[in-house]
């Protein structure tokens, strides 16, 4: 099927600012008919980020609670978790289950878990779509929302343990096993923040009403309650009083109280008025020690005995600094990273989860011996999310967060470990991924400097980090904005930005932080836009979708190893004529060839994140005459619709071929999610496909704008990464084309 170079040579006239391209030929265009299925490719389906591969098990995405019992099971609730693993239990490092009906139909996790013999608590929010759902025994009224508990059977914690006027059973509900504690207007409140139970009650911390709630454990009928103030955490001594984590109030430290059975307050509080203390999470130890997580800068767990009188700290469990200890960043045993909840078994192992991640994901859940020595690990590291290998060393694959080392030898699912954390939260609080929700990376090598260039989900802005010396930390050094930033989660971020207009921040003198007199601008937004891309060479371009392509080249490297573009003359090209919008980008700097995609009125998105599904190749475009080299349209679901469309959500050039991600599954295309067309680079005809493989079963719906990359390595092989939102990895097909 290979083009006639007389077809496919067609000339462009030469490109300058604002013109237009003529139409040099009819069309050198390969229809590739709506599911006219190619065949599928012989390639290695893995991943990394999860310890499972997905189908049936799979590592939480989040943990913000735990529970661990006598014999060492592992508990969790979490209020989001993109797979509707909400509630999970785990034990010696494998995952028993998850809880289900916790996502969806109303339903959320939440922050609060308890067990007794014969009973699972598990919190929850239950709200009603926007009044889309009614029931009064299912659903709260429009308007209104629900906290509460969701009682489970613990000999299958995904069966309901109904009582008498508990709600539930219309849609992925349990009948009769919901209990609403707290009803507040919808949009409002705060999940359960804390439950302890044993065969004879429940308790439980509603900071909406400021009070702990008791109840009957069978009946699930409320027999007393007392005021707290701002109440969390619960746990239970062996004296049978209570500590309860009391969150701050704006400007307060926080305290972990000390109560009696019945409510009363008892001696033993401890405040925490050190700066930077944060204490998140509590446990007992079997020999009597309150055990408090600190989420502050020194990211320890400490042992405070006794608990008869005024406690004190005994001990300290983890390195001081966490993550930042030793070498800043790198993965290692009792290198704790924001911590979030703990707990401990009959034999004192100890249980600690801990996620860093600045938009979800990044789980760590691990066990420890009473002594601190790791006895298992589980992770869940990614979520919305994309990776790509250092063109200089492809063993080390980054995300926006995470370094993972690979050794291509080992089998599927295993060729990753957890090498680094990328952010350093104290030193470099402007970093923009602590602001924006960023999503994916490129790698690239710029005077033989590795240097990270992070995406956000839509598009919007463009991320640069350097490297800082001996440590994994990724120093935040340049931003690209299309116009000035405003953010709900930070209004006050960055500082010194420009009060409109379109602008490039450089960190001029490398201390990663956002100064005055370190923007470039030239006070005008930038016309619509998603489409960035990083050539080797470390050139900036930006695809407009209606203004042609934008080219902000590369000025090499400053003392502090920050580099520098053009930007406020970049070289503007317009649009093709083969286009109507242009969404993504690709250009081989060494060939000097440019790919882009996008839509003609004929072939449009079908929903409003993809990409379309025009594909072309131009020749020459830099350096000399570009010539349409050739043009395609991918198959695509017509008249599919919102975020179940099956269409390209975009594509990577990489050797000899073009990969190309789709969004959905389709029934009318044969397609499942995960599905990766691969076309030839050279004229475009169709290689064939990649899916995943049945243990890796469902992936996510491609959800960001540059949800795939792929890399040639030096002995031949592909690596192709897809972005899996779901199950909180990121697949990995390795293949070898014959």
């Amino acid at each position: 099927m290979g083009i006639p170079k007389e077809a496919a040579a067609g000339s462009l006239s030469a490109m300058k600012p604002r013109a237009l391209f003529p139409i040099a030929l009819l069309s050198a265009l390969l229809a590739c008919a709506a599911g006219g299925a190619s065949p599928r490719l012989d390639c290695s389906v893995s991943w990394i980020g999860n310890s499972f591969p997905g189908a049936q098990k799979w590592v939480q995405q989040d943990i913000a609670a735990m529970c661990v019992t006598a014999d060492g099971t592992v508990f969790t609730n979490v209020p989001w978790e993109e797979g509707g693993g909400n509630a999970g239990a785990y034990k010696d490092g494998d995952l028993l289950g998850f809880a289900r009906h916790t996502h969806g139909w109303g339903a959320d996790g939440g922050e609060a878990v308890a067990v007794n013999a014969k009973y699972v608590f598990i919190g929850m929010a239950m709200g009603n779509e926007g009044g889309g759902l009614r029931d009064p025994a299912t659903w709260p009224e429009k308007g209104s929302r629900w906290f509460g508990v969701s009682r489970r059977l613990r000999s299958d914690f995904a069966k309901g343990a109904p009582f008498a006027g508990g709600k539930g059973g219309k849609g992925d509900t349990l009948k009769e096993c919901f209990l609403p504690v707290a009803e507040v207007p919808e949009k409002t409140g705060a999940h359960l923040s804390g439950m302890w139970a044993d065969d004879a009650r429940l308790y439980v911390s509603n900071p909406n009403e400021n009070r702990v709630e008791v109840f009957d454990a069978e009946t699930m009928q409320r027999v007393a309650a007392w005021p707290v103030e701002r109440p969390g955490q619960i746990v239970r001594d062996a004296a049978g009083t209570f500590w309860m984590l009391q969150t701050g109030a704006e400007g307060e430290a926080r305290s972990v109280l000390h109560f009696s059975a019945e409510g009363k307050p008892l001696p033993g509080t401890i405040p925490f008025t050190v700066k930077g203390q944060s204490p998140v999470a509590l446990a007992i130890t079997p020999r009597g020690e309150l055990l408090v997580a600190d989420d502050g800068p020194r990211q320890q767990i400490d042992a405070y005995a006794p608990l008869a009188g005024q406690p004190r700290v005994t001990r300290s469990i983890g390195l001081a600094g966490g993550i930042r200890a030793g070498v800043p960043g790198a993965f290692g045993d009792l290198k704790f990273n924001r911590l979030s909840a703990i707990g401990c078994d009959a034999a004192g192992n100890l249980y600690v989860a801990h996620h860093a991640s600045s938009g979800g994901g990044s789980t760590v859940l691990e066990s420890y011996t009473p002594d601190g020595k790791p006895r298992w690990r589980l992770f869940g590291l990614t979520f919305v999310d994309m990776a790509d290998a250092d063109p200089g060393e492809d063993a080390d694959v980054f995300t926006k967060e995470e370094r993972f080392r690979l050794d291509y030898t080992q089998p599927r699912g295993r060729e990753w470990s957890y090498a680094g954390f990328t952010i350093d939260r104290y030193r470099f609080p402007d970093d923009p991924r602590l602001h924006i929700w960023s999503a994916g990376v490129w790698v690239r090598r710029i005077g033989g400097q590795r240097v990270l260039f992070v995406n956000d989900m839509n598009g919007e802005r463009l991320q640069v980090y350097r490297f800082a010396a001996g440590a994994e930390t990724a120093v935040p050094c340049g931003l690209f904005a299309k116009r000035r930033i405003t953010e709900r989660k930070s209004p006050a971020w960055p500082p010194h930005q420009p009060e409109k207009g379109a602008w490039l921040w450089r960190d001029a003198d490398g201390d990663g932080q956002f100064d005055a007199g370190e923007f470039a601008g030239d006070g005008a937004d930038m016309p619509a836009a998603q489409g960035w891309w990083v050539d080797a060479s470390g050139g900036v371009w930006l695809a407009t979708e209606r203004d042609g392509l934008r080219y902000f080249a590369q000025r090499g490297l400053d003392a502090h190893g920050v580099p520098a573009w053009d930007f406020t003359e970049p070289r503007r090209f317009p649009a093709p004529a083969e286009f109507r919008e242009i969404k993504r980008l690709r250009y081989d700097a060494g060939s000097d060839v440019m790919y882009l995609g996008g839509t003609t009125a004929e072939d449009k998105n079908q929903h409003w994140k993809p990409m379309g599904p025009v594909l072309a190749r131009y020749d020459g475009w830099l350096r000399g005459e570009p010539k349409l080299r050739w043009k395609i349209i991918a198959p695509y679901a017509r008249g599919s619709k919102g975020h179940e469309s099956c269409e390209p959500m975009g594509f990577d050039v990489a050797g000899d071929f073009v990969f190309v991600p789709y969004t959905g599954a389709s029934k009318e295309t044969g397609f499942s999610t995960g599905h990766v067309e691969v076309f030839k680079a050279a004229d475009g005809t169709p290689v064939g496909h990649m899916e995943p493989s049945a243990d890796i079963g469902e992936i996510g719906l491609q959800d960001i704008r540059e949800t795939l990359t792929a890399r040639l390595r030096a002995d031949g092989e592909y690596l192709i990464f897809l972005e899996d939102d779901y199950k909180a990895k990121v697949l990995l097909y390795r293949w070898r084309p014959k």
